[in-house]
This record gives structure tokens, C-alpha cells and sequence, in this order.
């Protein structure tokens, strides 16, 4: 008897250390930036977040023609969630990674639009930022996103500091 009841708390913790875990990989599809997410989990609390994602800017006014673009974007972070813990001791969610996290986020966008006539200036811009991130995701898979932070923006003629704000909103995909 106390063999089984010795297994049985082995098998509840190892079940109940998995949950903790974040999870081994995750297909977003994002709505507010049309695009696709690939999060891919490294260890206990960390992950490696992919983002391939198409812009859209508008520039125009009384007086002058209107003109736009639509561009393309790549993201790459890596996040480290850091309270998984407290969310499963206060019994709230963390699956689809929901939970706060802070990150070394990397973006680039090309200055040529796909389609268009709204050129930049500088042919790329990069930033690099250290955020905050929050991410829920609901049973149904919906799940949404804010992450700010000091940050770096470099294109071609100039580098500034500011602060880097990221939204997204959209769906867990085969969960």
C-alpha cells in the first residue's frame, strides 16, 4: 500500500512539475499585424518566439497625394516566464503560455513595400528592445499580447533609444 501511494504522489508530482513548463511549441496566427507566430519552448520557463508578420502604413493629407505601403517584418525573441509558479499556487491558467515574461526582443522590417508606392527612406530598420511582455491565452485558443520596453532603433542613417510597444491579438493554432 505504501509502495502504490508512493507512486501515485511521484506520478501527481511529476504531472504537476510538467504544468509549470511552458509549452513545446505553439502556431499563432496574428490578426492585428497579419502574420504568423512560432513559439518554441527551450527549457522550464523559457522560449524562442518567431514572428513573420506583414505592415501596413498610410501616408497622406489635404493638398498632396496619398500613398502606401505594405511590408514585411521578422521578430525573433527570447522570452523567460516568470510567474508560472504564482499562477498555479493562486490555481489560474498557464497553459498556451499565459503568464508574464521579460524578453530580449529583435525585429526588422524592409523599407521596400510588397505593394505600394510608400517608400522610406533607409532600406531596413531593426530595433532591440529588453521588455515587459504579458501573454493570455483562453481555452479556445484566442490569446493576446502586450510587451514594452527601453529599446534601440537603427535604419541606415540613424540610431535612437526609445520605447518599443508590441500588441497581438489572434489564435493558438492545433493546441
Amino acid at each position: 500500500m505504501i509502495r502504490t501511494y508512493t507512486l501515485l504522489v511521484l506520478v501527481v508530482a511529476g504531472v504537476y512539475g510538467r504544468a509549470q513548463s511552458v509549452e513545446k511549441g505553439l502556431l499563432k496566427v496574428n490578426a492585428l499585424l497579419p502574420g504568423l507566430s512560432y513559439e518554441l519552448g527551450i527549457a522550464d520557463k523559457a522560449t524562442l518566439n518567431f514572428d513573420a508578420v506583414i505592415g501596413f502604413a498610410l501616408n497622406g493629407g489635404s493638398g498632396r497625394s496619398t500613398e502606401f505601403g505594405v511590408y514585411p517584418s521578422v521578430q525573433a525573441e527570447y522570452r523567460n516566464y516568470i510567474n508560472f509558479d504564482r499562477r498555479l499556487r493562486k490555481k489560474k491558467n498557464v497553459s498556451g503560455n499565459t503568464g508574464n515574461y521579460v524578453s530580449l526582443l529583435n525585429q526588422f522590417q524592409f523599407g521596400d513595400p510588397l505593394v505600394g508606392d510608400l517608400e522610406f527612406s533607409s532600406d531596413f530598420y531593426y530595433n532591440i528592445a529588453a521588455v515587459y511582455g504579458i501573454q493570455r491565452t483562453r481555452p479556445k485558443g484566442f490569446y493576446w499580447g502586450l510587451a514594452f520596453g527601453p529599446g534601440i532603433f537603427v535604419d541606415e542613417f540613424d540610431t535612437n533609444v526609445g520605447l518599443l510597444v508590441d500588441a497581438r491579438l489572434g489564435w493558438v493554432i492545433g493546441r
